[in-house]
């Protein structure tokens, strides 16, 4: 496979690294590989469209599907694995013991011995996204027709349990020292089971949907893709690493980016030295612990600014501390910052239940 360092894909892809807060970048550390395009598959002769989910097996081969096939990815070429499917393939991903469990319209299945797809669970709904974490799978909604979008998560050998519920899809999930990483609407958000807390990790300064994060595992750095955007979180404050590709994001050896669209998956290599800034240390449970925000009113605007809805900063407001100044000219200061009247009234009603437990 070839390696081209950043200088030359930007001639060919226009590859631009425009950090928000301002750091240099070093743009040659960056280098690329090209895993898979349109001209390997024309060759291979697979016509059919891909989905977007890919994965990787235990040997490290990359797994995609179409809507009834799944393809082993190694070497230059692409392989079917197991047998054909109906009905449709959805969402996939192998538990932490390598088991492949598939979205099939509202079933949970799991590819058995024979490379069949075998029925486990009825799900709450059809499409639903999956992800593995270290010790259970998370099974999420992305259903834009419903009011409440769930995520569950399924222990091995239990069935699945409801972790918390947002009034917008989920997008993609990730796990990371006992947080759970979640993307909904323009926001990639951090909730800690053991405190309940929940908090904005960072927020695009635009409604593009936020529609992929990854995870570097070593340094916790995350990544994320809204159209045809990727970019990296630096200081709780999204950075753009290209405007001109965007996909479903894994990390392995790097951040991968696949874009089923294009039938292109790329590799990105080099990413820290360029985005130059040393990458956040692992966080513990207990650190994220003493560290749960306490929500204040310029927290709310913050928020407001970054344009999420009102009902999932009101989500927000529902499952976090708060220390709001309700006072007559604070009032009037968010009404300027325009904070809506819907929100201003969930901030009471937040303060008056944080009053009433501190009493019990």
């Amino acid at each position: 496979m070839h390696y081209i360092t950043l200088h030359f894909f930007v001639a060919l892809l226009v590859l631009s690294i425009l950090p928000v807060k301002g750091a240099a970048s070093n743009k040659d550390s960056v280098r690329y590989e090209i895993l898979m395009n349109s001209k390997l598959l024309e060759d291979l002769k697979i016509n059919a469209s891909l989905n977007a989910s890919f994965n990787f097996t235990s040997r490290n081969l990359i797994l995609l599907s179409s809507t009834d096939q799944f393809y082993l990815m190694g070497w230059g070429n692409l392989v079917p694995f197991g047998k054909k499917a109906k009905p449709v393939i959805g969402a996939f991903a192998f538990t932490p013991d390598s088991i492949l469990m598939v979205i099939r319209n509202n079933e949970l299945c799991y590819m058995d011995s024979t490379g069949n797809l075998s029925f486990v669970y009825k799900l709450p709904g059809a499409g639903m996204g999956i992800s593995a974490g270290r010790y259970v799978m998370y099974l999420y909604e992305r259903n834009s027709a419903k009011k409440k979008n769930a995520l569950y998560a399924l222990a091995r050998g239990g069935k699945y349990t409801k972790v918390l519920e947002v009034p917008r899809p989920i997008t993609s999930v990730e796990e990371y020292n006992g947080d759970i990483l979640f993307s909904t609407e323009n926001a990639v958000l951090r909730y800690n089971p053991a405190t309940k807390s929940l908090k904005a990790l960072a927020t695009l300064p635009d409604k593009s949907a936020v529609e992929s994060i990854a995870l570097d595992p070593t340094t916790g750095r995350v990544y994320f893709s809204a159209g045809n955007l990727t970019g990296a979180i630096l200081d709780n404050s999204p950075m753009v690493i290209t405007d001109k590709l965007g996909g479903t994001l894994r990390y392995a050896n790097g951040l991968i980016v696949f874009n089923p669209k294009s039938r292109l998956m790329i590799r990105l290599t080099g990413l820290e030295t360029a985005i130059n800034a040393p990458p956040p240390p692992p966080v513990t449970k207990p650190e994220l612990e003493e560290k749960t925000e306490i929500l204040t009113n310029a927290s709310i605007i913050d928020l407001v600014r970054n344009q999420l809805s009102d009902d999932l900063i009101i989500h927000i407001i529902s499952r976090s501390k708060v220390n709001f100044d309700l006072g007559v000219d604070a009032m009037i200061a968010l009404s300027d910052q325009q904070v809506s009247s819907k929100v201003i009234l969930a901030m009471k009603q937040a303060m008056r239940n944080q009053t009433s437990e501190s009493k019990l």
